[in-house]
C-alpha cells in the first residue's frame, strides 16, 4: 500500500466517523428543540422558566454547531487534500523544501 492510499484510507473513514457522529447528534435534535419551544411558549413568570430557557437555547446552539462542525470537518477529509495529507502522514524531514 502507497502512503497515497494510505492516506486515503486513513482520512475517508475519519470522514466517516465525523459523519456517524454528526447523524447522531441530528437524533437528539427533535428533543433539544421540542424542550426549547416548551420552555419558550410557557408563559410563568418564574424564574426557574427563564434559566431552563436559557440553558435550552444554549444546549441547542451548541448541538447545531456540532453537527455544522462535523459536517464540514467531514467534506474537509473526505476530499483529502494534499494539507490532509500532509497533516496525516508528514513527509520526512528530507523531502521538505527550505
Amino acid at each position: 500500500m502507497s502512503r497515497e492510499d494510505a492516506v486515503l484510507l486513513a482520512s475517508r473513514s475519519l470522514a466517516v466517523l465525523f459523519m456517524l457522529w454528526a447523524l447522531t447528534d441530528i437524533s437528539y435534535l427533535p428533543g433539544r428543540l421540542y424542550s426549547f419551544l416548551y420552555y419558550l411558549n410557557n408563559q410563568s413568570a418564574s424564574a426557574y422558566i427563564d434559566h431552563m430557557k436559557h440553558y435550552e437555547l444554549v444546549e441547542l446552539g451548541f448541538l447545531i454547531t456540532r453537527i455544522v462542525g462535523f459536517s464540514l470537518f467531514s467534506m474537509i477529509l473526505f476530499k483529502s487534500g494534499p494539507d490532509i495529507r500532509e497533516l496525516l502522514l508528514p513527509s520526512p524531514a528530507e523531502d521538505r523544501p527550505e
